[in-house]
């Protein structure tokens, strides 16, 4: 299951049990706030154990039937700019809109045998992640950024990761 879907329901069940055994009311002062909770965009976005050739098909699947094209993040957990890369697709209100073009899929490159998508998509394996490629709802390849663009994207700051997909955004034709 999704790292980051298995989080938020374990946060939820949390929430709703009942605290068992609660300190007398004179004590419940000695007892520190829980913490909170990570923003969703701090979670992990890539699941170690999922096989990327399954994820991408599932998706497609998706792209097909809602007409919105697919991205295929690849990266790491540990990945510095991938994790800036999430937290911009997270920020203020840009989640909603950019979810409403396409279907993201994030693929853990550290194995093996994602790793070897590297090359089926023709990421270069040396530079820096995340690698992005784009592509339409009937899976042609409409563009891929190969050689760590994204990484310097971040590096700019939330504001131009998320203008470099608005400029790519379908105007509404209605």
């Amino acid at each position: 299951m999704n790292p980051r879907i298995l989080f938020v329901l374990s946060v939820g069940l949390l929430l709703a049990l009942p605290s068992a055994g609660a300190p007398p009311a004179d004590e419940q002062k000695k007892v520190a706030a829980p913490a909170p909770a990570p923003a969703l965009a701090d979670l992990p976005m890539f699941d170690s154990e999922a096989i990327g050739e399954k994820q991408i098909a599932d998706y497609q699947k998706v792209c097909l039937d809602s007409g919105r094209r697919l991205l295929i993040v690849f990266g790491t957990n540990e990945c510095a700019p991938c994790r800036a890369f999430g937290h911009a697709l997270h920020k203020g209100k840009f989640f909603e809109p950019f979810i409403g073009q396409f279907v993201p899929v994030f693929v853990d490159v550290s194995s093996g045998t994602n790793a070897s998508l590297l090359l089926r998509y023709n990421i270069n394996t040396h530079a820096e992640l995340p690698g992005i490629v784009i592509l339409m709802p009937d899976a042609r390849i409409i563009e891929i950024l190969a050689q760590g663009e994204m990484a310097a994207l971040t590096r700019k700051g939330d504001d131009a990761v998320q203008n470099f997909f608005l400029s790519r955004f379908l105007k509404n034709t209605e």
